[in-house]
C-alpha cells in the first residue's frame, strides 16, 4: 500500500543527477510492484521522471543545475514517486522543448524497452521487415518509429497483411 510519508533527499553518487521531479510516468510493471513482489522495504516506487536537475555529481558531463531532463531509473533504484530522485546520467537525456514535463515522463522506459528489443537484441538494421504487435500501444508506439528510423519495413498485425489465399 502507498503511504505518503517524508524521506531523506536521495545524494547522488559520482556519475548521478539529483532531479527534482516534476511528473512521473506510471507503467504495468508498477502493478506488480504493488502486488507486493518486491521484497525491499522502505521502497519508492517510480521507474520514469522528468524534472529539473538540482545536483549533479563530481563525474557528472552531461548536464548542469537547471537542466530540464527525463530519465529511467532502474529497478534497483527507483524512487520516481518522490519529489527528489537520482538518476545516473547515461539513464537520462535533455528534455525537448516541445514537450510538457508530464509527457517527457512517459517516455524513457517504454522507449528504453523498444529499443533494447529491436536495437538491442534483434539487431534490427536497414532493409528488414519487423512485425510490430501493438503498435499504438506505449512500446509500440516507440517500436514503430525506432524501426522506421532505422530504415526498416514495419508491419502491423491485422493492419499490413500480405496477400494470400482466402
Amino acid at each position: 500500500m502507498l503511504k505518503y510519508e517524508d524521506a531523506p533527499r536521495p545524494q547522488p553518487k559520482d556519475d548521478e543527477v539529483l532531479i527534482r521531479v516534476m511528473a512521473a510516468g506510471v507503467n504495468p510493471v508498477d502493478v506488480f510492484i504493488r502486488e507486493g513482489r518486491i521484497t525491499r522495504f522502505p521502497f519508492i516506487p517510480g521507474m520514469d521522471v522528468a524534472g529539473v536537475v538540482e545536483q549533479a555529481g563530481n563525474k557528472v558531463t552531461k548536464f548542469k543545475r537547471g537542466d530540464a531532463v527525463y530519465a529511467y531509473l532502474s529497478f534497483e533504484e527507483q524512487g520516481g514517486y518522490a519529489e527528489f530522485a537520482v538518476a545516473n546520467q547515461d539513464h537520462a537525456a535533455l528534455k525537448p522543448r516541445s514537450i510538457d514535463f508530464e509527457k517527457a515522463a512517459s517516455v524513457p522506459l517504454a522507449a528504453t524497452t523498444a529499443w533494447q528489443a529491436l536495437v538491442e537484441k534483434a539487431g534490427l538494421s536497414a532493409g528488414q521487415t519487423v512485425l510490430i504487435h501493438g503498435g499504438s500501444g506505449g512500446v509500440g508506439t516507440f517500436a514503430v518509429q525506432i524501426a522506421k528510423a532505422r530504415g526498416a519495413k514495419v508491419m502491423r498485425y491485422g493492419i499490413d497483411r500480405e496477400p494470400g489465399p482466402a
